[in-house]
């Protein structure tokens, strides 16, 4: 879906009738204006975590439990620590 949209004077833009209907936008509800890649992106701040349920398909070995949770992103997160280091580097303190 595409939409065209007229900056106004004031640096605004309005956000038309179907696009709100089709990102369930309400009256009072919070948007995030990004820029990436280049993309004007609007994502709704409202989200209702209930609808991300599943939005990654089943899960390989099943469900997960918090801890589990937890512990696999720490991994991942440490992971991408240690990978981020160049031990040729001699540390210097700026």
């Amino acid at each position: 879906m595409h939409w065209e949209l007229t900056l106004s004077s004031k640096g605004q833009l309005t956000i038309p009738k179907d696009m709100r209907e089709a990102l369930h936008l309400r009256p009072g509800d919070r948007v995030i204006y990004s820029i990436i890649d280049g993309q004007f992106v609007i994502t709704p701040k409202n989200v209702d975590f209930n609808d991300l349920a599943g939005i990654l398909g089943t899960a390989p070995k099943g469900p997960a439990s918090l801890d589990e949770i937890d512990r696999s992103v720490l991994a991942a997160a440490g992971a991408n620590v240690v990978d981020g280091i160049d031990y040729d580097e001699p540390d210097v303190a700026a």
